[in-house]
Order: structure tokens, then sequence, then C-alpha cells
């Protein structure tokens, strides 16, 4: 039986470089987990029990001259034995870990809000210890999701439809991945979003007040579940969370007419 070997109240890269193992070599997919006190030289070589972030061997990054990470020295490893091949979401994720390990990360990826801030128990013991593995392991693939969904997003914004309206800058956009914060991070003043998944739109600007718009759909198309947000700067027909709405029968041409006619 594998066995992955690390400190006592583990950091987040000690949690990341167990994560890469169990995630990404089969051999190591339920292997056990073993806490020890931190130690230089515990490491003895062994094919079954693994180290990181201690022990001094080839997963232990505390040794004179090296400027990594022993989630980075996972990767590394498990890339050149073939078992992970490079993509932008997990090198985003790498480099995101050696960042805050390394004290090269903002200000607001190591507050008291961040994930290695409240990850750590403090209380010294296998079993929280554990605890802190299974709970990082859970949003660790979480973050990778996010990052593979921004990936698909910037291929769908490729084919956006740009145009003018009141509202200034505007873009329509077809896809299953872009969403709200994905918006907020291109620039533009109102947004125009259809899910084919769920075949949902929705109406997004972080400045203006949409209520014209949502006055308009209602007008064009009354069966449809449209939804005006508190703040004005939604109009929403459906989503992931209201799998029963009424779709729209408007089109994407004709909800862009919208925008641009009110």
């Amino acid at each position: 039986m594998k066995t992955l070997i690390t400190h006592i109240n583990p950091h987040l890269d000690d949690i990341f470089g167990i994560w890469l193992f169990r995630k990404f070599d089969h051999e190591f997919k339920d292997a056990n987990l073993e806490f020890i006190s931190a130690s230089r030289d515990a490491d003895k070589q062994s094919e079954d029990k693994v180290f990181i972030g201690t022990g001094g061997g080839k997963f232990d990054e505390h040794k004179e001259g090296l400027e990594t990470c022993a989630g980075t020295l996972v990767f590394e490893y498990l890339k050149e034995k073939g078992l992970i091949y490079s993509e932008k979401a997990l090198e985003k994720i790498v480099q995101w870990n050696q960042q805050i390990d390394t004290g090269k990360a903002p200000k607001n990826q190591i507050d008291e809000y961040s994930v290695q801030a409240w990850i750590r128990p403090l209380d010294s013991n296998a079993e929280s210890s554990k605890k802190a593995v299974e709970l990082g392991g859970e949003i660790l693939d979480r973050i990778l999701e996010v990052l593979k969904r921004k990936e698909e997003a910037l291929i769908d914004w490729e084919k956006r439809i740009e145009f003018e309206s009141k509202f200034g800058k505007s873009y329509a956009v077809a896809s299953e991945t872009v969403d709200r914060a994905f918006c907020k991070q291109q620039g533009g003043d109102l947004f125009l979003m259809h899910d084919p998944k769920y075949n949902s739109v929705q109406f997004y600007s972080d400045k203006a007040d949409l209520e014209p718009i949502y006055n308009k759909v209602k007008e064009l198309d009354p069966e449809a579940s449209w939804f005006l947000h508190q703040s004005h700067h939604m109009v929403i027909c459906g989503s992931g969370s209201a799998p029963d709405s009424t779709p729209t029968k408007l089109s994407l041409e004709e909800l862009i007419a919208v925008a641009k006619s009110v």
C-alpha cells in the first residue's frame, strides 16, 4: 500500500503535492496519509512511502539553494514520468501555489480570507491534519475546474459580437463558461450572455440601470421567466440555479436588437 507522508499541520503547498500524486498517479489514488514531526532526514527513499515537504528527500524544498516548493517539485516529477501533460489551467494553479509558498503572491492571496489562511488547523495532531488534506483536495479540485472554465471562456470570447448601445461598448456571446466574473475582467459596459446548456440568458452591467431592457423583453416575451435583479444591474431568464424556468423565445440577434433599441 502506498503512503504519502508530510509534516503535522501541513501547509497548502504540502497538501497541493499530495493532491497532485493522488490525482495524477493512479498508484497513489488511494494512498494512506501519514503525518510526522517536521524533519530533514526522515526520507529513506522507499517507493511505497513518499515524503512531501519534509524528510529531506526529492520533494522537500527546504534545502540550500532551492527557490521552489514541494508542489512544484512533485509537478515536475509527475510530468517527467508522463503522468501529467501540461495545460494552461494546471500550470496556473502550480504557479499560484509556488507564489504563495515562496512569499511572492499578492497580499490579497495571503490575507485572512485566503485558502491557506484557514486550511491549516494549527492544533498539531494527525486527525486534524488529515481533515486539512481532504478539505484542501476538494478545494483544489474546484479551483482547477474554475481555471479550466476560464480557458474555455477565452476561446468562446473570441466569437463575441460587439455592438454599440446607449449603455456604451456592448458585447454578446454564446457560451457555457462566460459568466459575470469573466466579463468584469474584459472591460465593456453591457454584456449579453446566452448559455446554450440551460438555454438561459443574462444581461449584465456593473454600472447601468437595466430596467429599460427588462421592460422591453417582458413586453416582447411575457411568458418567459424574466427577472430584474434588485441591483438593476442584471436581467436574467433561466440559469443553472433555476432549471424549471421558462426560457425566452427571443434569439440572440433579437436580444441584441433589444439592447440597441431601449
